[in-house]
C-alpha cells in the first residue's frame, strides 16, 4: 500500500512544533514500521526555495515551496501544488491533516482520500473573538471556517482524533466518521520516573486560547502557600507576542520571577526531560480538540490538571486518568493543583490510570494499525464502491 500523507512535518529532526506536527511525524513512523507500506509524506514550507524529495530513514519527504500570494488566492494554489504532487507519487491513498489547504489537496489529487481534523476552526475562533479581535482578524477567521465546512461537505471520509469530533461534525457533514486518535511517541511511555513534586509543567504556546494568563493566576494562590513550587512554561512566544508580553508582566508584578520559567520551543528530547522531572502537568485552556501535550504526559504517567473542554473529558476517560477543571475557574484549577501536588498517593493513581489508558489508546504502533484500517476501507469505499 503506498500511502500519502499531507500535512506539517518537522524539517529540523528533533525539533516538532505544535500537536498535527507531532502527528503527522508519529503516524508516518507507524506506517513505515508495518513493513509492507510505503510512505510519502507530502508538507510545505515556505523557508524552501524549490521543491525537493529526499529518503529520511524509509519515509519519501516531499518538501514543497509554499507559493507566496495574497492570503486568498495562496490557500487555494497551494492545494493545487499539493493535489498535482499526489498524483504523482501515484499514492493509494492520501490522509490530509487539516480541512483547509491539506484537505483540498487530497481531494483534488483524485485519490481515494480521508481528512484528520485537528482542530475545530469554529470553536477556536469564538475563543478569539470573545476577547475582542479586528475587522480583518476575524473576516480572516470566517474564511477559514467557511473554508474547513467547504472542504468537510466534499469529503466521504474523516478522521475523528475524539468523540467530540464527531459530536460536532455529525450534523455538517455526510462523510463516514473514522474514531482514530493521536499518536505519542515511543519515548514518552519509555521516561525514567522522576517526579520533582515541586514542579507543574504546562506545554503549550503562550498564547490567549491556552488560558496561559488564568494559570498564572491559580499558579500564584498556590505559591502563597508552597514558595517551593516552581511552573514550567515551553511553548514559543513568538505567535501572540502582546499576551506572551502580559504573561512575563504578571509574573513581574507578582513577584513570581524566581518560581516561573519560560522555557521557549523545546526539542523533543529536552521535552521528554521536562515530563520525566515534573510532578504535575496542566493545560486550562478555553478550547481544545484532542491535545497531544496530555497525551503525552499521560504516557508519562503524570497526573494532569486540564480544562474540561472539547475533546479534552474523552482524552483522560471523564476525569478518571486527571482532574477536571473550569477554563474560568482561577480558584477551581488552584485546588485541583494543590490536590496533586500535596497528595503524592493520588498522584500515583492518576499517573498510573494515565498511562494505563495511553499505552492502550496512543501507542505509535496501536494508532498506525488503527489508520490502516481506515485506509483499507477507504479504498474499498472509494474505488470500488
Amino acid at each position: 500500500m503506498k500511502v500519502a500523507l499531507i500535512g506539517p512535518y518537522s524539517l529540523e529532526g528533533n525539533r516538532v512544533s505544535g500537536g498535527p506536527e507531532a502527528v503527522v511525524v508519529q503516524l508516518a513512523e507507524g506506517l513505515r514500521r508495518q513493513g509492507d507500506v510505503e510512505v510519502h509524506v507530502l508538507t510545505q514550507s515556505g523557508k524552501a526555495v524549490e521543491d525537493t524529495t529526499q529518503q529520511r530513514d524509509g519515509i519519501t519527504l516531499h518538501v514543497l515551496r509554499l507559493r507566496r500570494l495574497p492570503r486568498w488566492t495562496m490557500i487555494r494554489i497551494n492545494a493545487h501544488v499539493l493535489a498535482d504532487a499526489v498524483k504523482r507519487i501515484g499514492a493509494d491513498v492520501v490522509h490530509a491533516h487539516s480541512g483547509s489547504t491539506y484537505g483540498e489537496g487530497a481531494l483534488r489529487s483524485g485519490a481515494p482520500a480521508v481528512i484528520t481534523v485537528h482542530g475545530i476552526i469554529q470553536q477556536e475562533a469564538q475563543v478569539f473573538r470573545r476577547f475582542g479581535i479586528t475587522r480583518r482578524e476575524d473576516l480572516s477567521w470566517r474564511y477559514e471556517e467557511w473554508y474547513e465546512r467547504w472542504c468537510l461537505r466534499r469529503a466521504q471520509d474523516v478522521i475523528a482524533i475524539s468523540p467530540y469530533v464527531r459530536q460536532v461534525y455529525r450534523s455538517t457533514t455526510s462523510a463516514r466518521l473514522h474514531l482514530v486518535e493521536n499518536p505519542v511517541a515511543d519515548a514518552y511511555f519509555d521516561l525514567p520516573a522522576s517526579d520533582e513534586s515541586a514542579t507543574i509543567l504546562v506545554a503549550a504556546r503562550i498564547i490567549r486560547r491556552k488560558n496561559i494568563l488564568g494559570l498564572l493566576l491559580a499558579f500564584a494562590q498556590v505559591h502563597q502557600e508552597a514558595p517551593s513550587i516552581r511552573l514550567r512554561l515551553a511553548g514559543e512566544r513568538h505567535y501572540e507576542p502582546d499576551y506572551a508580553a502580559q504573561c512575563q508582566q504578571f509574573v513581574v508584578e507578582h513577584g513570581l520571577e524566581d518560581a516561573v520559567d519560560f522555557l521557549g520551543w523545546l526539542d523533543e528530547t529536552s521535552m521528554q526531560a521536562e515530563y520525566s522531572r515534573c510532578a504535575v502537568a496542566a493545560l486550562v485552556s478555553w478550547q481544545e480538540t484532542a491535545p497531544v501535550a496530555i497525551a503525552q504526559a499521560m504516557a508519562a504517567g503524570k497526573g494532569v490538571v486540564a480544562s474540561d473542554v472539547g475533546g479534552v473529558r474523552y482524552l483522560l476517560a471523564d476525569g478518571r486518568a486527571g482532574l477536571l477543571v473550569q477554563p474560568d475557574d482561577v480558584a477551581g484549577q488552584a485546588a485541583a493543583l494543590r490536590r496533586l501536588l500535596f497528595d503524592a498517593g493520588l498522584r500515583q493513581q492518576l499517573g498510573e490510570a494515565a498511562r494505563r489508558e495511553a499505552q492502550a489508546r496512543f501507542r505509535v504502533d496501536v494508532v498506525a494499525a488503527r489508520a490502516r484500517a481506515v485506509y483499507e476501507e477507504v479504498i474499498r469505499l472509494q474505488r470500488h464502491g
